[in-house]
């Protein structure tokens, strides 16, 4: 195997298209439980990777699903005053975003995003939540990729 080459561990797919879905609690939860008249609509973050794989996360947060819905179709807010998300490009380059890992003992995922400060050439890496590093990439303008590894281990806890 050639060294330069990344191992199947580490490879990663590209991100080509997020939608942002909603699903009813009805299909995740008992009978008894959606009796209770619990009917929020549970935001999900569809990707599809160059590959031809989609990847589906789960439990987004409302407020970051709706900035990433409205980033997604082009509706600008009326608010003038900046997010967080909205901040961080106008301060530094996001380079890019990997959804890399599993927390353990969780089905939370993690997302390093790589920045350069303005007029630095050193990178950054920081883990983020997936969906507020998803956000901060559309923002920015930089990619999403999801590693291999990630869609692996998904793959085995669905068929579990």
């Amino acid at each position: 195997m050639d060294e330069g080459a990344p191992s199947e561990e580490t490879k990663l797919y590209k991100v080509i298209q997020i939608d942002v879905l909603t699903a009813s609690p009805d299909i995740f939860s008992s009978e008894e439980e959606s009796s209770r008249g619990h009917y929020a609509e549970i935001p999900l973050l569809n990707f599809e990777l160059e590959n031809g794989e989609n990847f589906l996360m789960t439990n987004i947060p409302v407020s970051i699903a709706i900035e990433i819905a409205r980033k997604l179709n082009g509706v600008e807010g009326g608010d003038s005053r900046l997010t967080i998300a909205e901040l961080i490009p106008e301060v530094c380059v996001v380079d890019n975003v990997v959804i890399d890992s599993i927390i353990p003992f969780s089905n939370a995922y993690q997302a390093t995003v790589e920045i350069r400060l303005e007029g630095f050439s050193e990178l950054q890496r920081f883990q983020m939540i997936p969906s507020h590093a998803t956000l901060l990439a559309l923002i920015s303008g930089a990619d999403v990729y999801v590693s291999n590894n990630v869609l692996r281990i998904t793959e085995s806890k669905t068929k579990s």
